[in-house]
C-alpha cells in the first residue's frame, strides 16, 4: 500500500480500528460497520484489499457482492457465488500448492446440497461450508471473515432476520460475518442481549473529503489533469456557496488548462463536469453552450480514436435529454435519451443503455403516451441478450415489468412466457410483486439535479 496516498491512509485507519476493536475478540461472530453513504467505495476498497494477496490483516477475508432478495434464498445465493469464485481460482490454488500452502477443501458436498435445494433455505449448509473452508486453511487457527456487500438489498428487515437466524443457529468458531449499515439510518442492529459477546458495531471517522482534495491537488501543478482537479474542487466549493460567478471563473480556468493539453477526452470531460454543476443554475445561458461544445469535442475525439470519448458522448446525450426535459421540450428529450441508449448499446455498455431506454420510456408514459409502448418494446428487445446478473442489477427489470403488463393485455403469449421464465428465474414466482417493491425502495436513477421534478 502506498502510505503517501491519502486514500490509502484512510484505508489504514479502518485496518487499525479492526486490529484494535475486532482482532483481539475471537468470540465475535458479527461485525457491523456503521458508515456514511459517501464512504461506501472506501469500505468496498478495504474489503477487496483484504480479500487479496495485499491484505494487511491476519484474518482471511472473502468478499461477496451477492444481491439480497429474501431471507430464504440468500444463503443459497452466497453458496452459488462462492463456488463459482472457487472454480475460477485455479491459478491461485496452484500458487498456494507451489508454496506448500495448498488448500485442501472439498466443495463437492456443497455443490450437491445446492443442486438438491428445491427452494429450501440452506442456512445450516452455508454455516457448515464456512466452517469446513476455515478448517481447510493451511495456517493453524486462521480466522475467516465473510464480508457482505450486496449489490442490491430488496428487504433490509429480511436481511436483519437472516443475520439473526444465522446467529441463533450458531456461527462457527473462527468465522465472522461483516456487514455495513448507514449512519443515521441503521437497519441491521441486533440487540446485544440476544447474543452476548458475539456482536460488535464500529464506526471509523474518516476524513474522506480532505483525502480526495489532497489527492486531487497532488502531483505536478503544470499537469493539465492535476490543474483540472484543483479547478473542480474550487468549482465544487463555489457551488456549495451558490456563488455562480466564482463557479464560472474556475470553470473557465479548467477549460483553458485542458484545451491547452490537446487531449480531446480531458477537454470534453471538463465541459460535461462544468455543465453538470450548472444544472443547479438551470437558466444559466452557458449550460446549453457547454453541452453543445463538449459534445462536438467528444465526437471529434471519437473520430480520432480516443477511447475516452464514446462513454463521454453517451453521457452528453443523456445530459442533452435532461436539459431538454428541464426546458419542457419533451419530444426532444425522448429523442436524446433514445440516442443515448442506442449509442450505449453499440458500445456494449448495457447498464447505460437501459438507463437511456428507461428515461425515454418514463417520459413517454407521462408526456407522449402514443410512443410509450413502442419505446418499451424497443427497450425489451435491446436487453434480450443481457446476462442474468446484469438484468437483476439494472433498470431493465422495470422495463420488463411494464412491458409485461402491455403484452399481457394484448395476450401475446410467447412474450408473456419468455418474460415469466426470465424474471421467475431471477426473482421467483412472485417476481412482479418483488420488482414493484424494489422500484419503491431502491434509490432513484441518478440524473442531473432538479431534472425529474421539472418533468
Amino acid at each position: 500500500m502506498n502510505e503517501h496516498n491519502p486514500i490509502a491512509l484512510e484505508l489504514n485507519k479502518i485496518q487499525q480500528a479492526w486490529l484494535k476493536e475486532v482482532a483481539p475478540q475471537s468470540q465475535l461472530r458479527m461485525v457491523r460497520m456503521v458508515i456514511k453513504p459517501e464512504e461506501a467505495r472506501v469500505y468496498e476498497g478495504f474489503c477487496k484489499l483484504e480479500s487479496s494477496a495485499h491484505g494487511q490483516l491476519e484474518e482471511v477475508f472473502v468478499t461477496h457482492l451477492t444481491s439480497f432478495e429474501d431471507e430464504d434464498t440468500f444463503s443459497a445465493a452466497i453458496m452459488k457465488d462462492w463456488l463459482e469464485a472457487y472454480d475460477n481460482s485455479a491459478a491461485l490454488m496452484q500458487e498456494l500448492q507451489n508454496k506448500n500452502a495448498a488448500l485442501t477443501w472439498d466443495p463437492q458436498a456443497y455443490r450437491q446440497a445446492l443442486a438438491a435445494q428445491n427452494g429450501q433455505p440452506l442456512d445450516d449448509v452455508l454455516l457448515r461450508m464456512l466452517d469446513s473452508f476455515r478448517q481447510s486453511l493451511p495456517q493453524e487457527n486462521k480466522q475467516l471473515v465473510l464480508a457482505l456487500l450486496p449489490r442490491l438489498v430488496s428487504d433490509l428487515r429480511g436481511m436483519k432476520r437472516w443475520l439473526t437466524t444465522l446467529l441463533k443457529k450458531g456461527i462457527p468458531d473462527g468465522v465472522k460475518l461483516l456487514v455495513f449499515d448507514h449512519a443515521g439510518n441503521e437497519q441491521l442492529a441486533i440487540h446485544e442481549r440476544q447474543f452476548p459477546g458475539q456482536l460488535h458495531a464500529m464506526h471509523v471517522p474518516l476524513a474522506l473529503y480532505d483525502a480526495i482534495q489532497k489527492l486531487a491537488k497532488s502531483g505536478n501543478p503544470n499537469d493539465p489533469e492535476i490543474a483540472m482537479r484543483k479547478c473542480l474542487f474550487e468549482m465544487g466549493k463555489a457551488l456549495q456557496d451558490k456563488d455562480v460567478k466564482r463557479l464560472h471563473e474556475w470553470g473557465q480556468k479548467a477549460l483553458d488548462y485542458t484545451q491547452r493539453s490537446g487531449n480531446k477526452g480531458l477537454f470534453a470531460t471538463t465541459h460535461i463536469m462544468y455543465a453538470g454543476m450548472l444544472f443547479y443554475f438551470k437558466k444559466d445561458p452557458q449550460l446549453p453552450q457547454l453541452l453543445d461544445r463538449g459534445m462536438r469535442i467528444a465526437k471529434q475525439g471519437q473520430q480520432q480514436g480516443d477511447a475516452a470519448c464514446p462513454p463521454l458522448l453517451i453521457q452528453f446525450y443523456g445530459y442533452q435529454g435532461a436539459y431538454a426535459q428541464l426546458r419542457k421540450r419533451f419530444d426532444d428529450a425522448i429523442e436524446w435519451f433514445i440516442k443515448q441508449a442506442k449509442l450505449a448499446q453499440e458500445h456494449h455498455f448495457n447498464q447505460q443503455a437501459m438507463n437511456g431506454w428507461y428515461q425515454a420510456a418514463e417520459l413517454c408514459r407521462r408526456k407522449n403516451t402514443g410512443r410509450y409502448y413502442m419505446v418499451l418494446e424497443e427497450a425489451y428487445l435491446a436487453g434480450q441478450d443481457m446476462q442474468d446478473e446484469e438484468i437483476s442489477t439494472s433498470v431493465y427489470i422495470y422495463l420488463l415489468r411494464d412491458y409485461y403488463d402491455y403484452v399481457h393485455s394484448k395476450k401475446i403469449q410467447d412474450t408473456i412466457q419468455r418474460i415469466d421464465e426470465k424474471m421467475g428465474r431471477l426473482f421467483g414466482d412472485n417476481w412482479k410483486e418483488e420488482v414493484d417493491l424494489i422500484r419503491k425502495t431502491r434509490a432513484p436513477l441518478m440524473m442531473p439535479p432538479q431534472t425529474m421534478e421539472e418533468a
